[in-house]
């Protein structure tokens, strides 16, 4: 058997995938370890999220980063050895999560997620 392409994963975007290539005339294998849709995908239920648009930012507030630095939250836990290692990524996400530059993200993000809807009506 000849195939094009291999998609791992039959979540909404393997799925998405698999379609439109085989749709572009590819031979198409889509290869999951469970059924479609049971893994990520299965968490989210299928929702395309229109406050996508407004992510949730890095806390710029004193206090509130007290709060996390503490690991005294709830909303976010982490284990402390694991921050040499996401100190880079930490860092960008506060970076862009100040206010002018998350605005411009919202902004631009605002299309593609209207885009997302209608691309995936066929889908459903």
């Amino acid at each position: 058997m000849r195939v094009d392409c291999l998609v791992l994963g039959a979540g909404i975007v393997g799925v998405s995938v698999a379609v439109h290539l085989a749709r572009r005339g590819r031979s198409v294998v889509l290869l999951d370890r469970r059924a479609p849709g049971e893994e990520t995908s299965f968490g989210n239920a299928g929702l395309i999220q229109a406050e996508a648009v407004h992510p949730r930012a890095f806390p710029r507030e004193f206090r509130r980063l007290l709060r996390y630095a503490g690991n005294r939250a709830t909303d976010m836990v982490y284990r402390p050895g694991a921050l040499p290692g996401l100190a880079p990524f930490l860092l960008r996400y506060w970076w862009h999560s100040a206010p002018a530059r998350y605005a411009e993200m919202a902004r631009r993000y605002a299309p593609l997620i209207g885009a997302a809807v209608d691309a995936h009506a066929e889908l459903i």
